[in-house]
């Protein structure tokens, strides 16, 4: 085996590894915490307890409150991804984590269902929901994170192929749930907070895993410039 093949098994390696540890983090400081309120639901019914009650009384009274615990459990995210990443200056990609989603709950995109006529099934507006928020917070995260890295490129690149790989988990999530009788506005107990709790998982262990690597690909190109 030569030098170039035992590099590009190298690094071929190491994204894989960033990959890995991406959607794991991902899925643990994103996708969990933007489904809190929905799994402590799920867990209260599930479990026939009142103990979580206080908790899922915070959430529900204010939508922005969801947004704090998103905004704060991101810094895990941004850590992890320094550390794997080589980006040392974890707390300028902890701010762009923390803009994009604030940014992105007061986007137009956050609010598609607002577009669709009155008479469209529930389920379709939920669809349309979620691929909005999904797409609008990996869309303005990367951009972010685009600018921290003073690249035009890196910040199309990685808001474009995030959001699009994001969003599509999301709806293929929707859609195999749909095929087992479990839709939003359907008969089935508790169908919003199943296939919520789990499109967001999903959503983000794919979406975490891609933006892991693309992120990564152009931190090594930015340190070898310098």
């Amino acid at each position: 085996m030569t030098a170039v093949q035992n590099s590009t098994t190298v690094q071929h390696s190491r994204y894989l590894r960033v990959a890995l540890q991406s959607a794991l983090a991902s899925a643990l400081f994103l996708g969990f915490p933007a489904g809190l309120l929905l799994w402590l639901v799920l867990f209260r019914e599930s479990s026939q307890t009142s103990a979580l009650n206080p908790f899922v009384n915070i959430l529900q009274a204010n939508g922005a409150n969801k947004i704090i615990v998103l905004t704060i459990c991101s810094s895990g995210w941004s850590f992890v991804l320094g550390r794997i990443s080589g980006y040392r200056a974890w707390g300028r990609i902890g701010f762009a984590t923390a803009l994009g989603i604030i940014v992105a709950w007061f986007s137009p995109l956050s609010n598609l269902d607002g577009w669709l006529a009155d008479g469209t099934p529930i389920h379709t507006l939920y669809a349309w929901t979620m691929s909005g928020l999904v797409g609008s917070v990996t869309l303005c995260a990367g951009l972010a994170y685009g600018i921290i890295l003073r690249s035009a490129k890196a910040a199309l690149t990685i808001s474009i192929t995030t959001s699009l790989v994001s969003v599509l988990a999301l709806l293929l999530t929707i859609f195999a749930f749909d095929q087992f009788g479990i839709r939003v506005g359907g008969e089935v107990p508790f169908a919003m907070s199943k296939v919520t709790t789990v499109s967001l998982m999903m959503s983000a262990i794919t979406g975490g895993a891609v933006f892991g690597v693309v992120f990564s690909r152009f931190v090594q190109k930015t340190l070898k410039t310098q």
